[in-house]
């Protein structure tokens, strides 16, 4: 089932385009867009869905346009910016410029839809138009200012507000903090106006502060809080104006990144997480190259990674080995099962037999009717031979190994400082940063000053590298340093072995492969917001509950807890777009996180919401991929001259 997408399109499709009844153009529209709207839609329709409401053509906004005997339907942001261009097509302010003899209006009619709510004096400025005025059918909020990622993760498109807000601003700049949180919360609400749904809101608790904080950190510490009681403040607003039901519908949980550190760096092994994370891929868009027929060059070809493509939707999530085994597979399936595959294999070679992108070509040329099918399966044989000799080349898998046993405590400081000894000039500086953040983060006040210098050495980082690492995990609330109170002594962390405590859960059983027992953390987050078990002093209320929610509440997680019970947690169970055929049992979860969410926590979204029987959402500013969070410690990081 789909859940932000189908919110979306409805909103568009049914709410704006279907809504529109005019008789200019035999009903025919143009539709005309800003740059943020174009983002909006093309995050989740496609053109010809966009055709299919009578719409002739599909316009930009800040580009001179010829005139059309066709109703206009605006849909733009309510900015001084997009109302200024609405009022230069019809004679600018006053509708005075262009008059006279030869002289053509636009559109014969108009219909402005904003994506938010429009400032009075916006209002104002359109109201002085009479141009304008004469030939405006419709004027009203959409209220949809977000893009969707999948079906199950929406951003607010605030890429910028993990360094805005964990960065220096936002310790010298309360009022520069406090307007990227609104512009957030502005956002974020369009969500439930979509949804029509009045959420439950719950935050993540600022912890006390500590001795050796960095400067700012309790302001950072309070931005879930102060982004929940913001949001809770615009949703009863719009709850008072009848536009959200009268009582609470749904669950929604705010975190910011420092909620769990560890996820943005390490090397995730499911097949999204690490396709964006091992090559070039520009939104969805895969650009490579292949050889051209009876050629020794080589051609650009560009591929869409949507959901429109079920083998994409099969694989996302799936562990990359089990990616390998299933293409292996479903390719020898093919040859089997296909007559036609068999009658020209003899005459095409040997070649054709093996699993391989260019056998595959010549397959498509020989057999065209199964040209879509083929291509599909081509396609994720490029981006998982692609992959391999990516990991293969860095030696990211016994990287990537380590990470996970550092993270789950099997590996000690000792281990981890061996393995760079003898790796690190091989090693990207980057893989190391995450390598060592992945350590940091689970093992907090480890790190005093020698240490820092000696591990410096060992990992053959910079000043800059290192400054980076650890002043920019403790702006994500990580306790990079020991407190006075803390027993720092010997290189390698401590003399006993206990000393070393795993701060998260093994993931699958033990049967688990090496690369595989790593879960974020908003998986048991979720499962206890399902379950109804969360902390009122770790996650507290905005507004406690009505009476009425919390007991209808009580009832669902009652049957969370009893359905997890019989859950199929087998390590190699994948999932669809979510729930059962009937569709989710139990009331919608909503969870935002501010500074950018990860491929594997849209992951756990995908497949809580099967496993759970509910419709999860994920939301964040941003969706980021590791070497973005790297980058972002070296933004938010105070730097020094020398260390």
């Amino acid at each position: 089932m789909e859940s932000c997408r189908k919110a979306v399109k409805e909103r568009i499709l049914i709410d704006m385009l279907g809504s529109v009844v005019d008789s200019a153009g035999s009903g025919w529209k143009v539709l005309i867009l800003d740059d943020f709207t174009t983002l909006v839609l093309s995050s989740t329709l496609r053109m010809s869905d966009i055709l299919d409401c009578n719409v002739s053509v599909v316009e930009d906004l800040a580009k001179k346009r010829e005139p059309l005997q066709q109703a206009a339907v605006y849909f733009i942001q309510p900015s001084p910016q997009s109302i200024s261009r609405v009022l230069e097509d019809f004679g600018g302010p006053m509708g005075t410029s262009g008059i006279g003899k030869g002289a053509k209006q636009l559109y014969p009619s108009v219909h402005i839809f904003f994506s938010n709510k429009v400032p009075a004096e916006g209002l104002e400025k359109l109201k002085a138009n009479p141009r304008l005025v004469k030939s405006l059918k419709t004027l009203k909020e959409l209220n949809l200012e977000f893009l969707t990622v999948d079906s199950r993760t929406m951003i607010t498109d605030h890429p910028e507000a993990a360094r805005l807000l964990l960065g220096g601003g936002a310790d010298s700049s309360q009022s520069a903090m406090k307007k990227q949180l609104e512009a957030i919360v502005s956002r974020l609400a369009t969500l439930f106006t979509s949804l029509k749904e009045f959420p439950v809101v719950r935050y993540k608790a600022a912890q006390p502060s500590q001795p050796g904080d960095p400067a700012g950190q309790a302001v950072r510490a309070s931005l879930p809080q102060l982004l929940a009681q913001r949001l809770w403040d615009r949703l009863s607003g719009l709850q008072r104006a009848g536009q959200l039901p009268n009582k609470e519908t749904c669950d929604m949980l705010v975190l910011d990144r420092s909620y769990d550190p560890v996820a943005p760096f390490i090397h995730e092994w499911s097949y999204e997480a690490i396709v964006y994370d091992l090559l070039r891929i520009e939104g969805n868009v895969y650009r490579y190259q292949v050889e051209s027929q009876g050629s020794v060059k080589s051609e650009p070809r560009e591929a869409l990674l949507e959901e429109s493509d079920d083998l994409w939707v099969e694989l996302r999530h799936m562990f990359i080995a089990d990616v390998y085994t299933t293409l292996h597979d479903r390719f020898k399936d093919f040859q089997s099962k296909n007559k036609a595959v068999k009658a020209v294999g003899g005459g095409l070679g040997k070649g054709t037999d093996s699993m391989s992108a260019t056998s595959i070509r010549q397959l498509i040329i020989a057999l065209p009717q199964y040209r879509e099918v083929l291509g599909r399966l081509a396609l994720h044989i490029q981006l998982s031979s692609e992959l391999r000799t990516s990991t293969n080349n860095h030696n990211l898998t016994d990287v990537g190994e380590l990470e996970q046993d550092v993270v789950l405590g099997e590996k000690t400081s000792k281990d981890l400082l061996a393995f760079l000894t003898e790796h690190q000039s091989k090693m990207d500086p980057s893989v190391k940063v995450r390598l060592l953040a992945c350590y940091l983060a689970t093992h907090p006040g480890k790190l005093d000053y020698t240490k820092r210098q000696q591990w410096q050495k060992t990992a053959g980082l910079t000043g800059e590298d290192m400054a980076a690492l650890c002043e920019g995990l403790s702006r994500l609330g990580v306790r990079v340093t020991p407190t006075p109170s803390e027993d720092s002594k010997g290189f390698f962390g401590g003399k006993k072995k206990n000393s070393v405590k795993a701060t998260r859960k093994k993931h699958g059983g033990e049967d688990e492969f090496a690369l595989n027992r790593f879960q974020p953390l908003l998986h048991e987050i979720v499962v206890d917001m399902a379950a109804g078990r969360m902390s009122a002093e770790e996650y507290p209320y905005v507004r406690p509950p009505s009476s009425e929610s919390g007991s209808e509440n009580a009832k669902l997680a009652a049957s969370a807890r009893t359905a997890r019970s019989g859950l199929n947690w087998a390590r190699r169970n994948q999932d669809g777009a979510g729930g059962s055929a009937a569709g989710p049992t139990g009331r919608r979860l909503v969870v935002f996180i501010i500074g950018g969410a990860t491929r594997g926590e849209m992951r756990v979204a995908h497949q809580l919401a099967q496993q759970l029987d509910r419709d999860v959402i994920l939301g964040s500013t941003s969706v980021g991929v590791p070497n973005t969070f790297v980058d972002l410690l070296y933004s938010i990081a105070p730097m020094q001259d020398s260390y």
